[in-house]
């Protein structure tokens, strides 16, 4: 069966427009209806068919990419009663454009979300493919969601082929619902981890939980994030892996995935709906969703720009300072695209505390792969490496540190030195913030000796001063005005270049804080309004293998 339009995706028809004619092939009859005023009988017509083809024959639909209605449309397709399994092809028919595929169930429930993977959707009542959650199949109007990721070329078609099954496919999967883990160590101390790694449940990555795992217990790391685009079907299986790898602990999160920009949410184990512009869907609901769950919402690579190479990788979208508690400063590993992206990530990042944002900084590596046939642009996991000082190894204990501003990232790895800042004068502290007018900070270095110690002070360099012994301290006085706010952050540096950064420790005479001083002129608003060629991004690719070769 074929249906050629874009309709039947639950768009209403004006009877106003011209007439759009829809054909339905069946193997055996063929019917012409004008669907603005035929629709109900022609969805008559598909469900008695397809229910009277034992679920044999595929229902094709192609039609038209919508050049309107924002960035998201659905596609409908009826389904039967006793459907156990449902695999759904999909094609955008170009090598222009691109488009990303989802599923919803008829009352708009989440069934999975592949991207850009060109591979079909299948699920059933006990497995499902990657990205995709298993469960029962109600009969009803089932949904394709499709991005409209990038339309180079118009007009822009789709073809989807749905086919329904009365046996399951699929072999039956160890799934189960998230549950948080009890502590895996109840010690307050600084613990290492990534807080951006991709499993196979991304459509575009390819490790299981065992091999990431694996991979992070080798580089001595205690915590890994596990971040897949924009599904929640990793959440399933973290429960039986963790019982498999006792000693690191796998941390819920997602990769919240939109066409302007990424963040992390730290810590979610529900799904949260990311089809912004769409049924009411808009990033303020969707952090404050986040923040329901006590997860910490992380701006992802924000200055990390390479037009059609990496759609939507940049930050364009507003900072909410309530709902956004951390940035990636380190973006990949330093030696593998760190050297490119985090110093304008740093920049940024100061930018928004030049006006008063508070942001944990973190990082993330962003590995796909397990740290397994990288390529040169690629960063294992762990390259760049983020401590979190928390009172116990557990899901509450390190958003609780993120949310206090208490993280350290090593930017190229956990062989990195080793640099903290605390405060030795007796202040009270809220989250990140010593209350009171001065303070007599202390900064100490493990691991460093030949390399320098700068504080930053209020987003300029106070002073640098070279690490000559280990352990190696040094003291720095920072001072906040009646009614203003003050910072201060530490690093270490080899050469000129950044290696360990600190989290900014804020001072301020009053609480709530008041506004910053700014000692500079901000320097970047994220990557609001920029863009880059492709031509550009190839050259800058280049530029970062050459350098890597030599």
């Amino acid at each position: 069966m074929s249906v050629r339009r874009a309709g039947l995706n639950n768009e209403r028809v004006d009877p106003r427009e011209e007439p759009t004619w829809v054909t339905v092939h069946t193997p055996a009859h063929e019917y012409t209806c004008y669907p603005g005023r035929m629709r109900s009988r022609l969805l008559l017509v598909v469900v008695a068919s397809f229910a009277r083809g034992s679920f044999a024959q595929p229902l094709v639909i192609e039609g038209e990419v919508p050049e309107d209605g924002g960035a998201f449309f659905t596609v409908a397709f009826p389904i039967a009663r006793g459907v156990q399994e449902l695999e759904v092809r999909h094609d955008d028919l170009s090598s222009a454009n691109i488009l990303d595929w989802g599923l919803l169930e008829p009352d708009g429930g989440f069934r999975g979300w592949g991207g850009g993977n060109p591979e079909p959707a299948v699920v059933g009542v006990r497995s499902a493919s990657r990205s995709y959650l298993a469960g029962p199949l109600p009969a009803g109007q089932w949904q394709v969601l499709v991005g409209k990721a990038q339309i180079s070329q118009r007009p822009a078609k789709y073809r989807i082929e749905v086919q329904p099954r009365e046996r399951p496919t699929l072999a039956l999967q160890d799934r189960s619902p998230y549950a948080p883990a009890p502590p895996l160590e109840s010690i307050a101390r600084w613990y290492a981890g990534d807080l951006h790694v991709h499993s196979i449940e991304s459509g575009d990555a390819r490790p299981s939980l065992d091999e990431i795992a694996t991979f992070a217990k080798a580089r001595g790391l205690d915590f890994v994030a596990l971040s897949d685009h924009n599904t929640s079907a990793h959440y399933d299986f973290i429960t039986p892996a963790q019982a498999r790898h006792p000693t690191l602990l796998l941390v819920p999160s997602v990769e919240f995935t939109t066409y302007a920009g990424h963040l992390n949410a730290f810590g979610a184990s529900q799904f949260v709906p990311f089809w912004l512009g769409r049924d009411g869907v808009t990033m303020q609901r969707a952090l404050q969703a986040f923040d329901a769950q006590n997860a910490v919402a992380t701006i992802n690579h924000p200055t990390l720009d390479l037009g059609t190479f990496c759609i939507g990788c940049a930050w364009q979208q507003p900072v909410v300072p309530s709902l956004v508690r951390a940035i990636e400063i380190g973006v990949g590993g330093w030696d593998e695209t760190g050297a490119l992206f985090d110093e304008p990530a740093i920049a940024y990042w100061e930018a928004l505390a030049d006006q008063g944002v508070h942001l944990t900084a973190v990082g993330g590596s962003d590995d796909h792969r397990a740290g397994v046939g990288l390529n040169q642009t690629q960063s294992p996991i762990g390259s760049p490496t983020t401590l979190l000082y928390a009172t116990e190894l557990s899901v509450a204990g390190l958003t609780r540190a993120l949310r206090e501003g208490r993280a350290v990232v090593k930017l190229r790895g956990p062989d990195d030195p080793f640099l903290s800042v605390s405060s030795l004068t007796v202040l009270p502290r809220v989250q990140d913030t010593l209350v009171g007018e001065r303070a007599t900070l202390l900064a100490r270095v493990t691991g460093g000796v030949g390399a320098t110690l700068a504080w930053i002070e209020n987003g300029v360099e106070a002073r640098e001063v070279a690490i000559t012994s280990d352990p190696f301290t040094d003291e720095h006085v920072l001072e906040a005005p009646a009614g203003r706010s003050a910072r201060a952050r530490a690093e270490v540096r080899l050469g000129s270049a950044p290696r360990t950064v600190t989290s900014h420790l804020w001072l301020a005479p009053d609480s709530p804080p008041g506004p910053p001083v700014v000692r500079a002129k901000p320097t970047a608003r994220g990557c609001q309004g920029c863009s880059v060629s492709d031509a550009a991004a190839s050259l800058g690719l280049l530029a970062l293998m050459r350098r890597r070769r030599r």
